[in-house]
């Protein structure tokens, strides 16, 4: 074979190798076309579905809009009608509470104006047996005072037989009254048996110097200072609280006729008192009256809290200064009991100590006395304006209250 029937032979397949090679390319250009086509058709698409997700979103925004626009006009109105609401209540109630008021004023005056009439009127019907014996306790009250009087300026033979005369009867009848009243502890107390040291002594020993000069440290030192301690108050229509005077005031009234009236003191008594005292002494003055209270104190503390023990609900000494609330402020809400022991001495000796003074200087026990004088004038003026003019208010309520129960 010749080599151009070699070229004629290879020639047809040189052509149709070119012909597969052009159809190649073809194809892949082809390929390539719709692959383009399908990725423009796909963003196309995609594009499509954000608008329409955007469209549909701003839709139902628009829809939220103009739903809450409704709601918030809704609401305004809500609240201007409420507004309007309580503006007209507070108007309407405030027009209420004035005529409320107007009425309770007006009803307060009427009622006021019965009160005063129930007053008055109670006033004129007072219990009158009650009203009356009130009256003899005050008229026997206040000629006790005048007979005092007497007794210190110009009769002091008069201050011994009036001390031995009512001293028993008033402590008999407080003996039988505070045993009813429970409150029988307080007549262990130091002032009776003071008063009854004093009451002894001038039956049985007048004659002493040294004694009467204890007579005089007992009544000016721990009786005198039990006046200021339980408050006494000159009430004179209550026997309780001018017995209670009468025990702190009377034998310092009586050591007053002794020691500087001694001779007009025992004018009309069954012995003589001595004429010449016995001159200040540290022993007789202050030392002999506190071993009596050191030895009270014992025995009350023996009596009273190892044997006796009295129940919660009665009365002492020891529970009443322990409520006062000067003491509370001082000692403690509960102070004990050995407290008020060592106070006592302590008191005790600052009292007896201020005898030895009064007992040489006489304007000075003058002014010792007037104290105490003004002292309880002074409480029983408190227990008058305030204590008395309250229970005839208490009682003018309470008859008010009955009447409206009746009407």
């Amino acid at each position: 074979m010749t080599e151009e029937d070699h070229d004629v032979v290879n020639r047809p397949h040189s052509s149709s190798f070119a012909s597969s090679s052009d159809g190649d390319n073809n194809g892949a250009g082809m390929e390539e076309d719709v692959l383009s086509d399908t990725e423009t058709n796909d963003n196309d698409d995609y594009y499509l579905d954000v608008y329409k997700f955007v469209s549909v979103m701003k839709d139902e925004f628009q829809k939220r809009k103009e739903v809450m626009k409704n709601e918030i006009e809704k609401r305004k109105e809500a609240i201007q009608k409420h507004k309007e609401g309580v503006q007209e209540a507070v108007k309407s109630q405030r027009e209420q509470i004035t005529n409320m008021s107007k009425e309770k004023l007006k009803a307060g005056k009427i009622r006021l104006t019965k009160l005063q009439k129930n007053a008055i009127r109670r006033l004129k019907k007072y219990e009158p047996e009650e009203h009356y014996q009130l009256k003899i306790l005050f008229t026997k009250s206040v000629l006790t005072l005048v007979i005092k009087t007497f007794a210190v300026c110009s009769g002091q033979w008069l201050l011994p037989w009036y001390y031995c005369i009512t001293c028993p009867g008033l402590i008999v009848w407080r003996l039988f009254t505070y045993w009813q009243n429970q409150w029988q502890y307080y007549l262990l107390d130091f002032c009776y048996l003071g008063n009854l040291v004093i009451f002894t002594i001038i039956w049985f020993y007048p004659t002493s110097p040294e004694y009467c000069s204890l007579i005089f440290s007992l009544a000016n030192g721990m009786l005198y200072l039990g006046a200021f301690s339980f408050r006494n108050s000159l009430v004179f229509h209550s026997v309780d609280k001018m017995t209670s005077c009468y025990i702190h005031t009377v034998p310092v009234i009586l050591s007053f006729g002794i020691r500087w009236f001694p001779e007009k003191s025992s004018l009309l008594w069954h012995d003589s008192f001595p004429v010449e005292p016995l001159p200040p002494s540290l022993y007789w003055n202050v030392l002999a009256p506190f071993g009596i209270v050191v030895f009270h104190n014992l025995l009350y503390t023996v009596l009273v809290n190892v044997i006796l023990r009295p129940e919660e609900h009665i009365a002492t000494s020891y529970r009443y200064l322990k409520a006062k609330s000067s003491v509370k402020n001082v000692f403690g809400q509960d102070p004990p009991y050995i407290v008020f022991v060592v106070m006592n001495w302590i008191m005790c000796l600052i009292f007896s100590s201020l005898t030895y003074f009064t007992y040489q200087y006489y304007y000075l026990h003058v002014v010792a006395m007037i104290a105490e004088l003004i002292f309880i004038v002074w409480n029983g003026a408190g227990f008058y304006v305030d204590v008395f003019r309250m229970s005839i208010i208490r009682q003018t309520s309470s008859t008010t209250e009955d009447e409206k129960k009746e009407s």
